[in-house]
């Protein structure tokens, strides 16, 4: 029976918060491949799925071991908490796509982590200079997003002007392979979160374990992500692609080399980003330096109150899937 098979369960929601992670960034990635109209959807699903799946293949699970085994040692403090925070980050994405909000998951993962932790009164079992580290990485990825994406903008603009038409066309098509490098870099980050959950849900009660993920973990991740993306991801598209500014090839091909840059960058650091959040901020930076009266500011505000309240949220739903574990006795 699941109640007795805690592992079964962390592994079952780690998988549906990567479903509804391909509602929301999923949705992010389709805006980006298909916002200037360059790459057909269906096209633009394979590519991202099958980048998604090469990412931590082949740029490593850096990420997956930050989350998995460095915030929290879950082979110590046990499947509760673990199951409480996975459930209440869940909770709190499903929320804000609710209300249409694009979220930042990994905001809601750290807010219920502490959440779940906080309603054990094992705060001290948080190690606190990891997650200053996840911090620093989430929010200076909205900073470096935003700059690389003027920095970017700024230079293919230079290089780019006075080509006729027909050359300019033909250079958009490079979107194939920078659409490609930004879904690599999200399944070496973004991805990789939940890939290091479920491995400490199969290393609970084992603390001589050694921390790997296997490639049955990296396949059934992934996989949800691309269900998701299938499922809702053109709502959130429409959200990130369409409301901020209207999106040329030009643009679409910067914000796309800056975010996969700032993503891939991260991920060989082992800092886990959002990947909404870093292409947001270098849509915003393209936007600033092409025309910065054509963005509309207040969907950008919208957005940002939208990341800042998903901390305290998840935070409650941590809280809250943790004692709803604890009195059922569902996890033990």
């Amino acid at each position: 029976m699941l109640s007795h098979n805690p592992a079964a369960i962390a592994i079952a929601l780690a998988f549906a918060f990567n479903v509804v992670a391909g509602f929301s960034d999923g949705g992010n990635l389709l805006a980006a491949a298909t916002a200037s109209r360059i790459i057909p959807p269906r096209t633009a699903f394979v590519v991202i799925s099958l980048g998604a799946l090469a990412g931590p293949l082949i740029v490593g699970t850096a990420v997956a071991a930050t989350i998995g085994r460095g915030v929290v040692d879950y082979q110590i403090v046990g499947a509760l908490p673990l199951c409480g925070g996975i459930a209440g980050a869940l909770s709190a994405v499903l929320l804000a796509y609710a209300i249409r909000f694009p979220t930042s998951g990994s905001v809601a993962l750290m807010g219920a982590t502490v959440g779940s932790l906080l309603a054990l009164h094992e705060l001290n079992a948080i190690r606190w200079q990891v997650v200053e580290k996840v911090a620093i990485s989430l929010f200076g990825s909205i900073v470096v997003g935003f700059a690389a994406g003027a920095l970017v903008y700024a230079v293919l603009l230079a290089l780019l002007r006075g080509v006729d038409y027909r050359t300019g066309m033909r250079v958009m098509r490079l979107q194939y392979a920078s659409v490609t490098l930004q879904a690599f870099g999200y399944g070496a980050n973004d991805a990789e979160k939940m890939m290091g959950l479920m491995v400490a849900a199969t290393m609970v009660g084992k603390p001589t374990a050694h921390f790997g993920v296997p490639l049955w973990i990296v396949v059934v991740a992934v996989t949800a992500f691309a269900l998701g993306m299938a499922i809702g991801g053109v709502r959130i598209a429409r959200t990130i692609g369409g409301r901020l500014f209207r999106i040329r090839p030009l643009h679409a091909l910067a914000f796309q080399i800056a975010s996969a840059g700032t993503v891939l960058t991260a991920a060989a650091l082992g800092g886990p980003l959002s990947s909404t959040e870093t292409t947001a901020s270098a849509i915003l930076g393209v936007g600033t330096v092409a025309n910065p009266r054509a963005l509309r500011w207040q969907v950008a505000r919208e957005m940002i109150l939208a990341w800042l309240l998903t901390l305290p949220v998840g935070m409650a739903c941590g809280w809250t899937a943790t004692l709803i574990f604890k009195i059922t006795h569902l996890v033990s």
